[in-house]
């Protein structure tokens, strides 16, 4: 069970995203934008990649936790055990729940979304042999593969529920990745250094994911694949001073934003911010009015930023003044070891 005051606290303070089933008592967690932004990862958090809980709190379907990029984490340790090394598929994940005891497919944060749709559709269509395998104790987890929802791999005109691992529901356990009927990620054996998978970069794949015995996982992505996102998301410096000149949620950005780049939007809204906290402050400090408008205008003519401070005059926003005043050159995000081009 899990503690529903807890996870109702990280929901009302914008860590957590939850969707109800729009026929069941059933609800789906998924992390927030802002807890990747900020880096708030604790054991709720982490487990809430699309988790299914009842209305009592009790799981119904159970995704692995978060894990992350080789070194995103400065605290991260890895496990001295046996790893295997997996083809990182670029779909959409499926989390398989059942909903009246008929096996379904939930996307990460929905149980309507367009790849949910997709991959039950998908798993009535061509995997009918597999249903009857499902074991209603385990939480099956699939990669959702279809040309509709490519993002940067280009998988042609495949259509495919890849089995991506068996989760035992009510402890989190994970067994034993068997061959039901679905497709499975390719393994890559031989591999003793994974420091040295990014030498391995190959077009039209997206990475690796590292497994180790104990379940714990990291992935490796390819610097072209990263690239190629970059371009695709269309992320920049200008994204970002749009957002915030606009008044936007940061949500509406970092939902489209890979986890890489986090830092580096990070970096650029604190450096906006602050660019524009330091006019305020000066005409905040330049601002009086003297005897006449004529005096007055006199006045702000020495001063910096004189059209920001007449707006002050005449009582009108002069927030987007500033935010012209600090409109960046275009640059586009790039990674923690990369040159700007």
């Amino acid at each position: 069970m899990f503690e529903k005051d807890n996870i109702q606290q990280f929901i009302e303070e914008g860590y957590l995203h939850i969707q109800k089933h729009p026929d069941a008592d059933l609800y789906i967690y998924n992390y927030s934008p802002k807890t990747q932004y900020e880096g708030f990862w604790n054991e709720i958090t982490l487990q809430c990649r699309g988790l299914i809980l009842d209305a009592e709190g009790k799981p119904v379907a159970r995704p692995f936790p978060k894990f992350f990029n080789l070194g995103e984490r400065p605290d991260q340790v890895l496990p001295d055990e046996p790893f295997e090394v997996l083809d990182k598929l670029d779909g959409s994940l499926g989390i398989l729940y059942r909903l009246n005891g008929k096996p379904c497919i939930a996307s990460r944060g929905s149980f309507t979304s367009e790849q949910a749709q997709e991959a039950t559709r998908l798993l009535y269509e061509k995997y009918t042999h597999a249903i009857p395998l499902l074991q209603d104790e385990f939480t099956y987890l699939f990669e959702i593969i279809y040309p509709e929802n490519r993002i940067v791999v280009n998988y042609g005109t495949e259509r495919a529920l890849h089995l991506l691992a068996i989760i035992e529901t009510a402890t989190g356990a994970e067994q034993e990745t068997v061959d039901i009927g679905f497709p499975m990620s390719e393994k890559f054996h031989g591999i003793r250094d994974i420091t040295t998978l990014k030498e391995r970069n190959t077009e039209n794949r997206e990475g690796f994911v590292i497994r180790y015995r104990n379940g714990f996982r990291i992935k490796v992505k390819f610097e072209e694949y990263l690239r190629l996102h970059r371009m695709v998301t269309g992320v920049s410096n200008l994204s970002i001073w749009e957002m915030l000149r606009d008044g936007m949620p940061q949500d509406e950005l970092l939902e489209h934003v890979p986890d890489e780049f986090y830092r580096w939007v990070k970096e650029t809204i604190h450096v906006l911010q602050k660019q524009y906290k330091v006019i305020d402050n000066q005409c905040k400090t330049d601002f009086r009015i003297l005897n006449t408008r004529k005096e007055t205008a006199l006045y702000f003519q020495t001063c910096k930023y004189a059209s920001v401070l007449f707006y002050m005059l005449d009582e009108k926003n002069y927030a987007p003044v500033i935010w012209k005043m600090i409109r960046p050159a275009y640059r586009k995000a790039w990674l923690r070891d990369e040159q700007t081009e």
